[in-house]
């Protein structure tokens, strides 16, 4: 490898904005495809790991989030139609359920999450 290579400057800006080498690599075995990575982001802190899905349309009690065999499982379905376009109630309305291998670093069993303006954010413990 040369000089060329790798330039240290963008090195330390990936690191800093936590583009690590190994943040990447969970990143891809939990995110796959363009599609999933516009909705969904890995972010990995000192003690805890975040996954994030954009939820559109979902509030917090038209969502349940669980882990079961290191597999986090997302179930989403529109319980309350009220005030929603036509347009929109099929597809709310049916159950779509999200599962996401959980990177051997975390907790599985600790985990916590937040729902605000369609955005669900799942907090898991390091070990």
């Amino acid at each position: 490898m040369s000089f060329f290579d790798e330039d240290p400057f963008e090195t330390i800006v990936r690191e800093f904005f936590g583009h690590s080498p190994s943040r990447e690599r969970y990143k891809e075995e939990i995110i796959h495809g363009e599609e999933e990575d516009r909705v969904i982001d890995f972010v990995e802190h000192k003690n805890k790991t975040y996954l994030i899905f954009e939820l559109p349309g979902f509030d917090e009690k038209d969502i349940f989030v669980s882990v079961k065999d290191r597999k986090l499982e997302i179930k989403v379905k529109k319980r309350n139609k009220e005030g929603i376009q036509a347009y929109l109630v099929p597809r709310l309305s049916q159950e779509e359920i999200i599962r996401k291998p959980l990177p051997k670093f975390v907790d599985p069993k600790t985990f916590s999450y937040t729902v605000k303006n369609g955005v669900l954010e799942v907090a898991f413990n390091k070990k």
